[in-house]
């Protein structure tokens, strides 16, 4: 997973037209950006119905969100949506090889995750 930071400044990068992949804190991870973005997005951007700040409203026959939590969410939506159609606005401009190296770096970071993760199950047995 990613931080908070790491993925505010991925989507910063993302819309730049002056920054590159380089600049990007995710171009060492074993994934694409798109696949650590969209899995912060579902994991972290989601607010918990059993919150009791000011996510959830004081009736306790509701789940319904406060204004501004609802804008926040709109707001990191809307963010993200924009870079993941900017990462296929890239990914259709690739040449033949360029998608193919794309390809295969996604695919190289579905083994090593794999791997991670049945290494990590050797080691809890």
């Amino acid at each position: 997973m990613i931080t908070k930071e790491e993925f505010e400044k991925a989507v910063e990068v993302c819309n730049s037209e002056f920054k590159t992949c380089e600049d990007c804190p995710l171009r060492h991870k074993a994934f694409l950006c798109g696949v650590y973005l969209t899995k912060y997005i579902k994991n972290e951007l989601a607010p918990a119905a059993t919150g009791t700040s000011s996510e959830v409203s004081k009736d306790t026959n509701s789940t319904h969100l406060d204004d501004s939590t609802k804008s926040d969410i709109c707001q990191a939506y809307d963010t993200a949506d924009k870079a993941c159609a900017d990462i296929l606005d890239i990914y259709e401009g690739m040449s033949a090889c360029e998608r193919r190296a794309f390809d295969i770096g996604e695919v190289y970071g579905k083994i090593c995750s794999t791997r991670d993760k049945l290494e990590n199950m050797r080691g809890a047995n």
